[in-house]
Protein backbone atom coordinates (compact mmCIF):
# COMPACT_ATOMS: atom_id res chain seq x y z
CA UNK A 1 0.00 0.00 0.00
CA UNK A 2 0.96 3.29 -0.61
CA UNK A 3 2.20 5.85 1.99
CA UNK A 4 -0.64 7.02 4.12
CA UNK A 5 -2.23 10.46 5.20
CA UNK A 6 -3.83 11.92 7.93
CA UNK A 7 -7.08 13.06 8.02
CA UNK A 8 -7.76 14.99 11.09
CA UNK A 9 -11.67 13.93 13.10
CA UNK A 10 -12.15 17.55 15.56
CA UNK A 11 -14.88 17.48 18.38
CA UNK A 12 -15.95 20.70 20.75
CA UNK A 13 -18.73 21.52 23.05
CA UNK A 14 -19.35 18.24 24.56
CA UNK A 15 -19.65 16.72 27.83
CA UNK A 16 -16.22 16.87 29.56
CA UNK A 17 -15.13 15.36 32.96
CA UNK A 18 -13.00 13.28 35.70
CA UNK A 19 -13.89 10.19 38.21
CA UNK A 20 -12.11 7.54 39.44
CA UNK A 21 -12.34 4.83 37.31
CA UNK A 22 -15.37 2.41 36.85
CA UNK A 23 -14.94 -1.08 38.41
CA UNK A 24 -14.61 -2.19 34.89
CA UNK A 25 -12.31 0.24 33.83
CA UNK A 26 -10.06 -0.87 37.16
CA UNK A 27 -9.83 -4.26 36.40
CA UNK A 28 -8.41 -4.10 32.70
CA UNK A 29 -6.34 -0.82 33.92
CA UNK A 30 -4.20 -3.34 36.32
CA UNK A 31 -3.34 -6.00 33.45
CA UNK A 32 -2.01 -3.31 31.26
CA UNK A 33 0.01 -1.28 34.11
CA UNK A 34 1.15 -4.91 34.82
CA UNK A 35 2.42 -5.45 31.10
CA UNK A 36 3.78 -2.36 30.50
CA UNK A 37 5.21 -1.94 26.83
CA UNK A 38 4.00 -5.15 26.07
CA UNK A 39 0.14 -3.97 26.74
CA UNK A 40 -0.28 -4.15 23.21
CA UNK A 41 -1.38 -7.80 23.65
CA UNK A 42 -4.71 -6.01 24.48
CA UNK A 43 -5.06 -4.43 21.50
CA UNK A 44 -8.11 -5.65 19.33
CA UNK A 45 -7.85 -5.25 15.67
CA UNK A 46 -11.11 -5.07 13.38
CA UNK A 47 -11.71 -4.31 10.29
CA UNK A 48 -14.98 -2.95 9.38
CA UNK A 49 -16.39 -3.18 5.36
CA UNK A 50 -17.26 0.58 3.92
CA UNK A 51 -20.19 0.49 1.66
CA UNK A 52 -19.84 1.42 -2.18
CA UNK A 53 -19.87 5.20 -3.47
CA UNK A 54 -18.68 5.93 0.67
CA UNK A 55 -16.08 8.58 0.07
CA UNK A 56 -13.42 9.27 2.20
CA UNK A 57 -15.21 11.95 4.00
CA UNK A 58 -18.65 10.35 4.72
CA UNK A 59 -16.30 8.12 6.38
CA UNK A 60 -14.46 10.16 8.60
CA UNK A 61 -17.37 11.78 9.44
CA UNK A 62 -18.89 8.59 10.52
CA UNK A 63 -16.13 8.44 12.87
CA UNK A 64 -16.66 12.33 13.80
CA UNK A 65 -20.43 11.15 14.83
CA UNK A 66 -19.05 8.19 16.79
CA UNK A 67 -16.67 9.91 18.67
CA UNK A 68 -19.45 12.82 19.37
CA UNK A 69 -21.45 10.10 20.86
CA UNK A 70 -19.55 8.18 23.36
CA UNK A 71 -17.20 9.57 25.88
CA UNK A 72 -14.97 5.91 26.03
CA UNK A 73 -13.09 7.26 23.00
CA UNK A 74 -12.20 10.60 23.80
CA UNK A 75 -10.89 9.69 27.07
CA UNK A 76 -7.51 9.59 29.00
CA UNK A 77 -6.27 7.64 31.77
CA UNK A 78 -3.94 7.94 34.22
CA UNK A 79 -2.62 7.04 38.09
CA UNK A 80 -2.86 9.67 40.37
CA UNK A 81 -1.73 9.68 44.10
CA UNK A 82 -5.84 9.53 44.92
CA UNK A 83 -5.54 6.52 42.58
CA UNK A 84 -6.57 6.21 38.86
CA UNK A 85 -8.54 8.18 36.75
CA UNK A 86 -10.66 8.64 33.87
CA UNK A 87 -10.30 12.07 32.33
CA UNK A 88 -13.18 12.33 28.98
CA UNK A 89 -12.56 15.70 26.28
CA UNK A 90 -14.69 17.98 25.72
CA UNK A 91 -12.86 18.87 23.02
CA UNK A 92 -9.80 17.70 20.88
CA UNK A 93 -9.38 15.66 17.72
CA UNK A 94 -8.74 12.32 16.32
CA UNK A 95 -6.88 11.09 13.46
CA UNK A 96 -8.13 8.76 10.82
CA UNK A 97 -5.12 7.41 8.33
CA UNK A 98 -5.99 6.82 5.14
CA UNK A 99 -3.81 4.13 2.80
CA UNK A 100 -4.22 3.69 -0.96
CA UNK A 101 -3.90 -0.25 -1.92
CA UNK A 102 -4.64 0.32 -5.73
CA UNK A 103 -6.54 -2.69 -6.05
CA UNK A 104 -9.10 -4.75 -4.00
CA UNK A 105 -8.38 -5.73 -1.01
CA UNK A 106 -9.57 -9.08 0.60
CA UNK A 107 -10.91 -8.84 4.30
CA UNK A 108 -8.08 -11.03 5.69
CA UNK A 109 -5.45 -8.30 4.02
CA UNK A 110 -7.17 -5.37 5.46
CA UNK A 111 -7.21 -7.09 9.11
CA UNK A 112 -3.19 -8.04 8.60
CA UNK A 113 -2.50 -4.28 8.21
CA UNK A 114 -5.44 -3.74 11.04
CA UNK A 115 -2.91 -6.31 13.36
CA UNK A 116 0.47 -4.41 12.26
CA UNK A 117 -1.15 -1.45 13.58
CA UNK A 118 -1.84 -2.89 16.86
CA UNK A 119 1.65 -4.10 17.52
CA UNK A 120 2.29 -0.87 19.83
CA UNK A 121 0.86 0.11 22.94
CA UNK A 122 -1.25 3.31 23.98
CA UNK A 123 -0.10 5.74 25.92
CA UNK A 124 -3.51 6.32 28.00
CA UNK A 125 -2.11 9.19 29.84
CA UNK A 126 -1.70 11.47 26.51
CA UNK A 127 -3.85 9.79 23.92
CA UNK A 128 -7.24 8.09 23.71
CA UNK A 129 -7.42 4.58 23.00
CA UNK A 130 -8.57 3.96 19.87
CA UNK A 131 -6.90 3.95 15.95
CA UNK A 132 -8.75 4.75 13.10
CA UNK A 133 -7.69 4.28 9.05
CA UNK A 134 -9.13 3.90 6.14
CA UNK A 135 -8.43 1.32 3.34
CA UNK A 136 -8.97 2.62 -0.78
CA UNK A 137 -8.61 1.39 -3.58
CA UNK A 138 -8.93 3.88 -6.59
CA UNK A 139 -9.39 6.43 -4.32
CA UNK A 140 -12.78 4.69 -2.97
CA UNK A 141 -13.31 3.59 0.47
CA UNK A 142 -12.69 -0.49 1.27
CA UNK A 143 -12.71 -0.69 4.89
CA UNK A 144 -12.66 1.28 7.87
CA UNK A 145 -9.91 -0.31 9.95
CA UNK A 146 -10.01 -0.19 13.89
CA UNK A 147 -7.14 -0.84 16.79
CA UNK A 148 -9.40 -0.66 19.97
CA UNK A 149 -7.73 -0.86 23.31
CA UNK A 150 -9.09 -2.85 25.99
CA UNK A 151 -9.06 -0.09 28.71
CA UNK A 152 -10.97 1.96 26.07
CA UNK A 153 -13.83 -1.00 25.75
CA UNK A 154 -14.31 -4.54 25.83
CA UNK A 155 -15.72 -7.05 23.75
CA UNK A 156 -19.23 -5.90 24.06
CA UNK A 157 -18.60 -2.47 23.17
CA UNK A 158 -16.87 -3.30 20.38
CA UNK A 159 -19.89 -5.07 19.00
CA UNK A 160 -21.65 -1.62 19.84
CA UNK A 161 -18.95 0.02 17.86
CA UNK A 162 -19.23 -2.24 14.64
CA UNK A 163 -22.93 -2.22 14.57
CA UNK A 164 -23.24 2.10 14.81
CA UNK A 165 -20.16 2.44 12.48
CA UNK A 166 -22.17 -0.19 9.55
CA UNK A 167 -25.46 2.47 10.67
CA UNK A 168 -23.46 5.62 10.34
CA UNK A 169 -21.67 4.24 7.17
CA UNK A 170 -25.34 3.81 5.62
CA UNK A 171 -26.57 7.08 6.39
CA UNK A 172 -28.57 5.87 9.47
CA UNK A 173 -28.41 7.20 13.40
CA UNK A 174 -28.03 4.33 16.25
CA UNK A 175 -30.06 5.03 18.93
CA UNK A 176 -29.12 7.73 21.74
CA UNK A 177 -25.83 6.80 23.91
CA UNK A 178 -27.16 8.27 27.18
CA UNK A 179 -24.84 6.20 29.42
CA UNK A 180 -21.16 6.62 30.01
CA UNK A 181 -18.47 4.82 31.88
CA UNK A 182 -18.16 8.20 33.80
CA UNK A 183 -21.97 7.49 34.66
CA UNK A 184 -21.13 3.87 35.80
CA UNK A 185 -18.03 4.97 38.09
CA UNK A 186 -20.23 7.64 39.70
CA UNK A 187 -23.02 4.92 40.02
CA UNK A 188 -20.75 2.14 41.59
CA UNK A 189 -19.36 4.95 44.06
CA UNK A 190 -22.21 4.57 46.78
CA UNK A 191 -26.01 3.21 46.85
CA UNK A 192 -27.15 0.21 45.06
CA UNK A 193 -24.27 0.41 42.51
CA UNK A 194 -21.40 0.05 46.01
CA UNK A 195 -23.79 -2.53 47.79
CA UNK A 196 -23.43 -4.60 44.72
CA UNK A 197 -19.99 -4.65 45.02
CA UNK A 198 -20.23 -4.95 48.42
CA UNK A 199 -22.39 -8.56 47.98
CA UNK A 200 -19.75 -9.69 45.47
CA UNK A 201 -16.97 -9.22 47.70
CA UNK A 202 -18.72 -11.40 51.12
CA UNK A 203 -19.09 -14.15 48.12
CA UNK A 204 -15.52 -14.80 47.32
CA UNK A 205 -14.65 -14.06 51.00
CA UNK A 206 -16.69 -16.91 51.76
CA UNK A 207 -15.78 -19.13 48.47
CA UNK A 208 -11.81 -18.58 48.58
CA UNK A 209 -11.75 -20.14 52.22
CA UNK A 210 -12.73 -23.27 51.44
CA UNK A 211 -11.58 -24.22 47.55
CA UNK A 212 -8.24 -25.35 46.34
CA UNK A 213 -5.83 -22.61 46.55
CA UNK A 214 -4.28 -23.48 43.16
CA UNK A 215 -4.16 -25.85 40.39
CA UNK A 216 -0.53 -25.93 40.27
CA UNK A 217 0.24 -27.12 43.40
CA UNK A 218 2.71 -29.62 42.13
CA UNK A 219 6.40 -29.46 40.85
CA UNK A 220 7.34 -26.88 38.42
CA UNK A 221 9.20 -28.23 35.39
CA UNK A 222 11.26 -24.79 34.48
CA UNK A 223 11.45 -21.68 34.95
CA UNK A 224 10.79 -19.25 37.98
CA UNK A 225 7.45 -19.27 39.74
CA UNK A 226 6.55 -15.81 39.08
CA UNK A 227 8.10 -14.62 34.93
CA UNK A 228 8.28 -11.29 35.91
CA UNK A 229 11.52 -12.34 38.45
CA UNK A 230 14.15 -9.66 37.24
CA UNK A 231 16.68 -11.89 38.57
CA UNK A 232 15.73 -14.81 35.91
CA UNK A 233 15.93 -14.32 32.24
CA UNK A 234 12.54 -13.95 30.39
CA UNK A 235 11.80 -16.71 28.14
CA UNK A 236 10.20 -15.40 24.91
CA UNK A 237 8.02 -18.87 24.59
CA UNK A 238 6.89 -19.39 28.04
CA UNK A 239 3.53 -18.66 27.32
CA UNK A 240 1.81 -20.73 24.44
CA UNK A 241 -1.63 -20.59 22.93
CA UNK A 242 -2.65 -23.51 20.88
CA UNK A 243 -5.81 -23.70 18.95
CA UNK A 244 -7.91 -27.35 18.91
CA UNK A 245 -9.74 -27.06 15.69
CA UNK A 246 -12.37 -30.02 15.76
CA UNK A 247 -15.44 -30.75 14.17
CA UNK A 248 -16.43 -33.40 16.16
CA UNK A 249 -15.62 -31.63 19.31
CA UNK A 250 -18.77 -29.23 17.95
CA UNK A 251 -21.01 -32.15 17.13
CA UNK A 252 -20.85 -33.75 20.20
CA UNK A 253 -20.88 -30.36 22.56
CA UNK A 254 -24.30 -29.77 20.33
CA UNK A 255 -25.52 -33.04 21.14
CA UNK A 256 -24.82 -33.04 24.53
CA UNK A 257 -26.04 -29.65 25.13
CA UNK A 258 -29.20 -30.37 23.81
CA UNK A 259 -29.62 -33.95 25.66
CA UNK A 260 -29.09 -31.99 29.20
CA UNK A 261 -31.21 -28.87 27.99
CA UNK A 262 -28.11 -26.21 29.34
CA UNK A 263 -25.97 -24.63 26.56
CA UNK A 264 -22.90 -25.68 24.24
CA UNK A 265 -20.76 -22.89 26.17
CA UNK A 266 -21.76 -24.45 29.74
CA UNK A 267 -20.66 -28.01 27.93
CA UNK A 268 -17.37 -26.73 27.06
CA UNK A 269 -17.00 -24.82 30.51
CA UNK A 270 -17.35 -27.94 32.32
CA UNK A 271 -15.04 -29.89 29.95
CA UNK A 272 -12.18 -26.67 30.63
CA UNK A 273 -12.97 -27.78 34.15
CA UNK A 274 -13.04 -31.17 34.33
CA UNK A 275 -9.71 -31.47 32.49
CA UNK A 276 -7.60 -29.12 35.13
CA UNK A 277 -9.42 -30.47 37.95
CA UNK A 278 -8.04 -34.31 37.09
CA UNK A 279 -4.54 -33.30 36.01
CA UNK A 280 -4.51 -31.21 38.92
CA UNK A 281 -5.44 -33.89 41.44
CA UNK A 282 -8.27 -31.64 43.23
CA UNK A 283 -12.09 -32.83 43.45
CA UNK A 284 -13.30 -29.11 43.08
CA UNK A 285 -12.53 -26.95 40.06
CA UNK A 286 -12.12 -23.17 40.62
CA UNK A 287 -11.41 -21.32 37.29
CA UNK A 288 -12.02 -17.64 36.91
CA UNK A 289 -14.65 -16.74 33.70
CA UNK A 290 -15.14 -13.14 32.13
CA UNK A 291 -17.84 -11.79 33.15
CA UNK A 292 -19.55 -8.97 30.63
CA UNK A 293 -21.90 -7.17 33.61
CA UNK A 294 -24.10 -5.87 31.17
CA UNK A 295 -27.70 -7.17 32.54
CA UNK A 296 -28.75 -4.13 32.44
CA UNK A 297 -30.41 -2.20 29.49
CA UNK A 298 -28.14 1.03 30.22
CA UNK A 299 -25.09 -1.05 29.93
CA UNK A 300 -25.99 -2.98 26.66
CA UNK A 301 -25.63 0.16 24.05
CA UNK A 302 -22.33 1.83 26.51
CA UNK A 303 -18.91 1.48 24.84
CA UNK A 304 -16.51 0.96 27.48
CA UNK A 305 -14.43 -1.38 30.18
CA UNK A 306 -17.39 -3.23 32.20
CA UNK A 307 -16.31 -6.86 32.30
CA UNK A 308 -14.86 -8.01 35.26
CA UNK A 309 -13.98 -11.74 36.44
CA UNK A 310 -16.12 -13.93 38.11
CA UNK A 311 -15.18 -17.12 40.50
CA UNK A 312 -16.65 -20.75 39.16
CA UNK A 313 -16.60 -23.71 41.64
CA UNK A 314 -17.77 -26.83 40.45
CA UNK A 315 -17.39 -30.26 42.62
CA UNK A 316 -15.90 -32.69 40.63
CA UNK A 317 -15.18 -35.16 43.12
CA UNK A 318 -17.23 -38.18 41.17
CA UNK A 319 -20.18 -38.98 38.89
CA UNK A 320 -19.55 -39.16 35.00
CA UNK A 321 -18.96 -35.96 33.17
CA UNK A 322 -22.67 -35.49 31.93
CA UNK A 323 -23.55 -35.63 35.45
CA UNK A 324 -20.96 -32.74 35.97
CA UNK A 325 -22.99 -30.60 32.84
CA UNK A 326 -26.03 -31.25 34.33
CA UNK A 327 -24.80 -29.59 37.64
CA UNK A 328 -22.72 -26.42 36.08
CA UNK A 329 -25.81 -24.38 35.52
CA UNK A 330 -25.69 -22.87 38.90
CA UNK A 331 -22.37 -22.25 40.09
CA UNK A 332 -22.19 -20.50 36.27
CA UNK A 333 -25.06 -18.29 37.97
CA UNK A 334 -23.29 -17.63 41.12
CA UNK A 335 -20.15 -16.90 39.71
CA UNK A 336 -21.63 -13.99 37.14
CA UNK A 337 -24.18 -12.76 39.70
CA UNK A 338 -20.86 -11.51 41.82
CA UNK A 339 -18.55 -11.05 39.27
CA UNK A 340 -18.75 -6.75 39.89
CA UNK A 341 -17.16 -5.17 42.40
CA UNK A 342 -14.23 -3.21 43.08
CA UNK A 343 -10.95 -4.47 42.40
CA UNK A 344 -8.92 -2.65 45.15
CA UNK A 345 -11.48 -4.41 47.60
CA UNK A 346 -10.95 -7.49 45.75
CA UNK A 347 -6.82 -7.30 46.42
CA UNK A 348 -7.85 -6.73 49.86
CA UNK A 349 -10.12 -9.74 50.04
CA UNK A 350 -7.18 -11.40 48.86
CA UNK A 351 -5.23 -10.33 51.38
CA UNK A 352 -7.45 -11.54 53.86
CA UNK A 353 -7.96 -14.91 53.00
CA UNK A 354 -4.18 -15.36 52.29
CA UNK A 355 -3.43 -14.60 56.01
CA UNK A 356 -6.44 -16.38 56.88
CA UNK A 357 -5.59 -19.75 55.22
CA UNK A 358 -1.59 -18.86 55.20
CA UNK A 359 -1.59 -19.76 51.34
CA UNK A 360 -0.53 -17.68 47.82
CA UNK A 361 -3.97 -17.72 45.89
CA UNK A 362 -3.21 -18.39 42.56
CA UNK A 363 -6.63 -17.91 40.48
CA UNK A 364 -4.54 -18.62 37.12
CA UNK A 365 -7.00 -20.78 35.56
CA UNK A 366 -9.33 -19.13 33.58
CA UNK A 367 -12.49 -19.40 30.55
CA UNK A 368 -14.19 -17.39 27.96
CA UNK A 369 -16.77 -18.20 25.71
CA UNK A 370 -16.20 -14.92 23.00
CA UNK A 371 -18.98 -16.58 20.25
CA UNK A 372 -21.70 -14.48 19.95
CA UNK A 373 -23.43 -17.65 18.83
CA UNK A 374 -23.86 -20.80 21.40
CA UNK A 375 -25.11 -23.05 18.75
CA UNK A 376 -22.75 -23.70 15.02
CA UNK A 377 -24.78 -22.84 12.21
CA UNK A 378 -23.51 -25.32 9.55
CA UNK A 379 -22.40 -28.97 11.33
CA UNK A 380 -21.24 -31.48 9.70
CA UNK A 381 -23.96 -33.78 8.50
CA UNK A 382 -24.06 -36.73 10.63
CA UNK A 383 -25.89 -39.16 12.51
CA UNK A 384 -24.52 -38.50 15.71
CA UNK A 385 -23.18 -42.46 15.56
CA UNK A 386 -20.00 -43.10 17.43
CA UNK A 387 -18.44 -44.48 14.33
CA UNK A 388 -19.15 -41.11 12.50
CA UNK A 389 -18.02 -38.97 15.27
CA UNK A 390 -14.73 -41.13 15.26
CA UNK A 391 -14.29 -40.48 11.76
CA UNK A 392 -14.90 -36.87 12.65
CA UNK A 393 -11.97 -36.68 15.12
CA UNK A 394 -10.01 -38.15 12.59
CA UNK A 395 -10.19 -34.56 10.82
CA UNK A 396 -9.13 -32.15 14.26
CA UNK A 397 -5.90 -30.34 14.19
CA UNK A 398 -3.89 -28.76 16.85
CA UNK A 399 -2.09 -25.23 15.84
CA UNK A 400 0.37 -22.62 17.06
CA UNK A 401 -1.06 -19.47 17.70
CA UNK A 402 1.31 -17.49 19.85
CA UNK A 403 4.00 -17.39 22.52
CA UNK A 404 4.55 -14.37 25.11
CA UNK A 405 7.55 -14.19 27.91
CA UNK A 406 4.63 -12.98 30.43
CA UNK A 407 1.22 -13.68 30.65
CA UNK A 408 -0.79 -13.03 34.06
CA UNK A 409 -2.70 -16.66 33.77
CA UNK A 410 -1.55 -20.08 33.90
CA UNK A 411 -4.19 -21.90 31.96
CA UNK A 412 -6.40 -19.80 29.30
CA UNK A 413 -9.67 -21.87 27.81
CA UNK A 414 -11.33 -19.69 25.22
CA UNK A 415 -13.75 -20.61 22.69
CA UNK A 416 -13.94 -18.04 19.49
CA UNK A 417 -16.75 -18.77 16.55
CA UNK A 418 -16.25 -20.73 13.25
CA UNK A 419 -19.89 -22.07 11.74
CA UNK A 420 -18.89 -25.72 10.88
CA UNK A 421 -16.21 -26.76 13.64
CA UNK A 422 -14.82 -26.02 17.17
CA UNK A 423 -12.02 -23.72 17.65
CA UNK A 424 -11.29 -24.35 21.20
CA UNK A 425 -7.97 -22.29 22.26
CA UNK A 426 -5.66 -22.84 25.58
CA UNK A 427 -2.41 -20.53 26.38
CA UNK A 428 -0.57 -22.49 29.19
CA UNK A 429 2.38 -21.45 31.06
CA UNK A 430 4.40 -24.64 30.00
CA UNK A 431 6.93 -23.75 33.44
CA UNK A 432 3.97 -25.66 34.53
CA UNK A 433 2.65 -27.26 31.89
CA UNK A 434 5.08 -28.40 28.85
CA UNK A 435 3.62 -27.74 24.95
CA UNK A 436 3.27 -31.52 24.75
CA UNK A 437 1.10 -31.63 27.90
CA UNK A 438 -1.01 -28.58 26.38
CA UNK A 439 -1.81 -30.59 23.35
CA UNK A 440 -2.66 -33.41 25.15
CA UNK A 441 -4.99 -31.46 27.78
CA UNK A 442 -6.91 -29.37 24.40
CA UNK A 443 -7.13 -33.50 23.12
CA UNK A 444 -8.49 -34.84 26.71
CA UNK A 445 -11.18 -31.89 26.25
CA UNK A 446 -12.06 -33.26 22.80
CA UNK A 447 -12.21 -36.95 23.85
CA UNK A 448 -14.42 -36.30 26.45
CA UNK A 449 -16.91 -34.52 24.80
CA UNK A 450 -16.93 -37.21 21.88
CA UNK A 451 -16.90 -40.05 24.34
CA UNK A 452 -19.50 -38.75 26.99
CA UNK A 453 -22.18 -39.05 23.87
CA UNK A 454 -22.13 -42.11 24.06
CA UNK A 455 -21.37 -43.58 26.65
CA UNK A 456 -20.48 -42.64 30.54
CA UNK A 457 -17.06 -41.17 31.38
CA UNK A 458 -16.06 -40.58 34.87
CA UNK A 459 -14.61 -37.73 35.92
CA UNK A 460 -11.48 -38.87 37.45
CA UNK A 461 -10.93 -39.86 33.96
CA UNK A 462 -10.81 -36.28 31.98
CA UNK A 463 -7.64 -36.11 31.86
CA UNK A 464 -6.60 -38.85 30.09
CA UNK A 465 -3.70 -40.69 31.54
CA UNK A 466 -1.75 -36.82 32.50
CA UNK A 467 -1.62 -36.04 35.79
CA UNK A 468 0.51 -33.49 37.44
CA UNK A 469 3.80 -34.22 38.58
CA UNK A 470 3.98 -34.60 42.07
CA UNK A 471 7.81 -36.18 43.56
CA UNK A 472 7.60 -37.95 47.23
CA UNK A 473 6.90 -35.70 49.78
CA UNK A 474 4.34 -33.95 48.83
CA UNK A 475 1.24 -34.14 50.90
CA UNK A 476 -2.79 -32.29 51.17
CA UNK A 477 -3.85 -30.21 53.67
CA UNK A 478 -6.86 -27.20 53.49
CA UNK A 479 -7.71 -28.73 50.15
CA UNK A 480 -4.10 -27.27 49.15
CA UNK A 481 -1.05 -29.63 47.94
CA UNK A 482 2.44 -28.65 48.98
CA UNK A 483 6.14 -29.73 49.31
CA UNK A 484 6.90 -30.88 52.54
CA UNK A 485 10.34 -29.86 52.72
CA UNK A 486 10.30 -26.79 50.86
CA UNK A 487 7.38 -25.77 53.20
CA UNK A 488 10.06 -26.49 56.11
CA UNK A 489 12.88 -24.83 54.77
CA UNK A 490 10.88 -21.48 54.23
CA UNK A 491 9.26 -21.84 57.65
CA UNK A 492 13.02 -21.76 58.79
CA UNK A 493 13.56 -18.97 56.91
CA UNK A 494 10.96 -16.84 58.81
CA UNK A 495 12.10 -17.99 62.16
CA UNK A 496 15.29 -16.70 61.60
CA UNK A 497 16.87 -20.37 60.50
CA UNK A 498 15.44 -22.17 63.60
CA UNK A 499 14.83 -26.03 63.67
CA UNK A 500 11.23 -26.31 62.31
CA UNK A 501 9.38 -29.80 62.30
CA UNK A 502 6.26 -30.51 60.34
CA UNK A 503 3.67 -33.19 60.86
CA UNK A 504 0.27 -33.53 59.70
CA UNK A 505 -2.78 -33.50 62.93
CA UNK A 506 -4.57 -36.62 62.75
CA UNK A 507 -7.33 -35.22 65.23
CA UNK A 508 -9.86 -33.62 62.87
CA UNK A 509 -9.26 -32.07 59.91
CA UNK A 510 -6.32 -32.09 58.21
CA UNK A 511 -3.89 -29.68 59.92
CA UNK A 512 -0.12 -28.73 59.31
CA UNK A 513 1.49 -28.13 63.01
CA UNK A 514 4.47 -26.16 63.18
CA UNK A 515 7.07 -27.21 65.81
CA UNK A 516 9.49 -24.15 66.06
CA UNK A 517 13.07 -23.88 68.38
CA UNK A 518 13.14 -21.16 69.12
CA UNK A 519 16.79 -19.42 68.70
CA UNK A 520 15.87 -16.03 70.55
CA UNK A 521 13.00 -15.13 72.99
CA UNK A 522 9.69 -13.72 72.16
CA UNK A 523 9.03 -15.52 69.06
CA UNK A 524 5.30 -14.96 68.92
CA UNK A 525 2.64 -17.38 66.80
CA UNK A 526 1.45 -14.29 64.78
CA UNK A 527 4.54 -12.48 64.09
CA UNK A 528 6.18 -15.98 62.48
CA UNK A 529 2.76 -16.30 60.74
CA UNK A 530 2.76 -13.40 59.14
CA UNK A 531 6.73 -13.99 57.68
CA UNK A 532 6.07 -17.10 56.68
CA UNK A 533 2.70 -15.82 54.23
CA UNK A 534 5.06 -13.20 52.98
CA UNK A 535 7.14 -16.00 51.79
CA UNK A 536 4.57 -17.88 50.42
CA UNK A 537 2.62 -15.41 48.61
CA UNK A 538 4.08 -16.27 45.45
CA UNK A 539 4.26 -20.11 45.54
CA UNK A 540 2.44 -22.90 44.80
CA UNK A 541 4.83 -25.57 45.99
CA UNK A 542 4.39 -24.35 50.19
CA UNK A 543 1.44 -23.16 52.48
CA UNK A 544 1.60 -22.22 56.13
CA UNK A 545 1.40 -24.26 59.48
CA UNK A 546 -2.37 -24.00 60.31
CA UNK A 547 -0.65 -24.25 63.85
CA UNK A 548 2.48 -23.38 65.59
CA UNK A 549 4.25 -24.64 68.98
CA UNK A 550 7.46 -22.58 69.89
CA UNK A 551 10.22 -23.83 72.22
CA UNK A 552 12.99 -23.96 73.97
CA UNK A 553 15.60 -26.06 72.73
CA UNK A 554 15.11 -28.00 75.96
CA UNK A 555 11.55 -28.30 75.18
CA UNK A 556 10.03 -25.71 77.33
CA UNK A 557 6.77 -24.61 75.47
CA UNK A 558 7.21 -20.72 74.84
CA UNK A 559 3.83 -20.05 72.65
CA UNK A 560 1.60 -21.81 70.94
CA UNK A 561 -1.56 -20.51 68.46
CA UNK A 562 -2.04 -20.22 64.93
CA UNK A 563 -0.87 -17.41 64.44
CA UNK A 564 -3.81 -16.30 62.09
CA UNK A 565 -5.87 -13.23 62.94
Amino acid sequence: MSESRAVPVRFAGLRAGSAPLSWGQHAIWKSIRWLGEESHYFNIPRAVPVPPGCPVDAVTAAVERLIHRHEALRSTFADTPAGPVQTVAGEGAAEVEVFEAGRPVPREEALELAQRLAGRAFDHATGFGMRYAVVTAGGEPVWLLLVVSHQCTDFFGIRVIEAELATLLAGGEPDPADWHPLDQARFQQGGEGAARGRASLDFWRRTLTRVPRSHFDFARTGGPADPADPGEPADPERFVRLRLDSPAGAVAADLLATRCQVSTSTVLLTAAAAVVAAYSGHDTAVLQLIAGNRNEPRLRGMVGAQTENALFVLNVADGTFEDAVRRCFLPGMSAYRFGEYHPPSMDAVHDEVRLHRGVGLDLSSFFNDVRMNDRWESLPETDGSAEQLAALAERSEISFIGAWPRQDAKYFVHVQYMPDTLHLFLMADTAYLPRPVVERLLRAMEALLVRSVHGEVGLREAAGPDRAPRPDGWVRADSCWFDLAETRRLVSAAAGGAEVRLSLAQDGPERLVADVTATAPGTAPEELHRAVVALVEHRTDAVAPHHYRVSTPSGELLAEGSGRP
